[in-house]
């Protein structure tokens, strides 16, 4: 090609015009060749990835050519750069599409990851568990052991107290050098009785009577707001009893303190009695008129040397069915009334004995001559006997350490004195292996006859006592000639 184009300039003439565009021609020749090269090139980048930077750098040795020059004529033979770039810069990839068997590749993938990640979880929590539970077992297992072995040794100890069964303990609460919420405290929280004791008292409404009301446990418990308790949840009037005058000037400083912190809108504003005495003692409590709207007692029946007695003057100082209350609307209790009487059509009695539907059958003839009013309320909540012989044998064998310490036999038969009282039971449920009782009871109805026979010979007989009643206020007065609820 040089000698075609020295014969050319030689002929031509204008040589060195003529010998610029002979080397533009051969310029363009060679930049076809490198375009060729660098399309080739690029086929092989796209077809491996993994090698594209090694072929690229040798492709960039091999071809290292610069542009031709533009702003001048020149006979050196030159060849376009080519863009690739250096051996070991990222560049973009054009990836195809996944197939089917890719993503199912890449599925069993994330699958298998996410089983490992579980099995590594699992272990790790397996190990957690492992050593809680052996911790818990192991601290369980040491109250265990330690709580036997001071009951062994207590009940050898007790063996030979001369205490009968149900005697009076009750000088056990004045000792002034206890106090009794700090013995209490702790057992109370691991039976989770302080919620159970909030239940039933926020039931109380109306005219008040707690019995057995100790240190005040469940003063707080109480609805006594009156700008956030409901009309017809109201307390109108408060009356505290219990046997232990110590245990009640503990409660009535406990009124005081919860009434100095509360606003002046939000006190209290009814009356409120603290009466110390034996509440069975008839001449004791003066009943108010229409009776008390609701009675409670927590952990007393244990105390109580004649429950039965005891829970019948309860129901005597209730308000008795078809009395007219003095502490609650009677549009509320007309209704209640209805509700009640629909719910003993709907009723299904399943599941108890012959003489249960009979009993219950005849309860709800006598709440039914009165229009469905079931009276005032008895709300106990109490702890005795179980419905697990090895469990009552426990109970047995320590009666005289738990009477003696703490003035209360355990191990009464709460279900059977509630029977042998004659109220009749609303509501009854068992916590704590059976040994935990909650109940809301009502004063049995007398029938319709034997209310109209009294009224008419304003005297009637009760166990064999003849007692006077005041006509005109419908109560019976304090002059009392014997009493068949008091202590023999």
């Amino acid at each position: 090609m040089a000698e075609a184009v020295r014969i050319y300039a030689e002929c031509s003439r204008i040589p060195h015009l003529a010998l610029s565009i002979s080397a533009k021609r051969a310029a363009a020749r060679s930049t076809t060749a490198c375009l060729n090269q660098r399309q080739l090139f690029s086929r092989a980048v796209g077809r491996s990835e993994r090698s594209a930077p090694r072929q690229a750098a040798r492709a960039t040795h091999s071809s290292s050519c610069g542009p031709p020059s533009r702003r001048h004529a020149s006979t050196k033979q030159t060849v376009p750069k080519l863009n690739v770039p250096r051996p070991g810069l990222s560049q973009p990839q054009h990836k195809s599409r996944p197939t089917l068997l890719d993503r199912a590749t890449a599925q069993d993938a994330l699958d298998a990851l996410a089983a490992q990640n579980r099995r590594q979880r699992i272990h790790m929590s397996s190990n957690t568990y492992f050593w809680i539970t052996s911790l818990f077992g192991f601290l369980l297992s040491t109250y265990v052991a330690y709580t036997y072995m001071s009951y062994a040794r207590s009940v050898k100890e007790y063996e030979n107290l001369d205490l009968p069964q149900n005697a009076d303990v009750s000088s056990r609460w004045m000792d002034l050098s206890r106090n009794f919420d700090d013995e209490v405290e702790l057992s109370e929280k691991l039976m989770f009785l302080r919620s159970k004791r909030e239940k039933l008292c926020r039931e109380a409404r109306g005219n008040v009577l707690e019995v057995s009301a100790g240190t005040g446990r469940n003063m707080e418990l109480y609805r006594l707001d009156p700008l956030v308790t409901p009309e017809d949840k109201r307390v109108q009037s408060l009356t505290f009893n219990d046997l232990s005058e110590i245990m009640l000037s503990q409660a009535q400083k406990k009124f005081e303190k919860l009434q100095e912190r509360a606003k002046d809108r939000r006190r209290f504003s009814g009356p409120v009695q603290f009466v110390v005495g034996d509440a069975s003692d008839k001449n004791l409590i003066k009943r108010p008129e229409g009776g008390f709207d609701t009675i409670i007692q927590t952990m007393g029946i244990c105390s109580e040397t004649n429950p039965v007695a005891f829970l019948r003057q309860l129901g005597e100082l209730c308000r008795q069915p078809g009395e007219k209350s003095a502490g609650v609307d009677m549009k509320i209790i007309e209704k209640e009334s209805q509700q009640y009487l629909e719910d003993i059509k709907k009723r299904r009695d399943h599941g108890i004995s012959e003489a249960e539907q009979q009993r219950q059958q005849e309860e709800d003839a006598l709440v039914a001559e009165y229009g469905g009013d079931l009276g005032g309320k008895i709300l106990l909540l109490e702890h005795g006997r179980s419905y697990l012989g090895l469990l009552n044998r426990v109970l047995d064998n320590g009666a005289k350490m738990h009477a003696d310490h703490y003035g209360c036999w355990w191990n009464k038969d709460i279900e059977q004195i509630v029977r042998d009282s004659g109220l009749i039971v609303e509501r009854k449920r068992r916590y704590h292996f059976g040994t935990t009782y909650e109940y809301v009871l009502r004063p049995r109805p007398k029938p319709r006859s034997e209310t109209e026979t009294e009224e008419k010979t304003g005297e009637k007989l009760q166990n064999g006592k003849n007692v006077v009643v005041d006509l005109s206020q419908g109560v019976q007065v304090k002059r009392w000639t014997g009493g068949w609820f008091g202590r023999n």
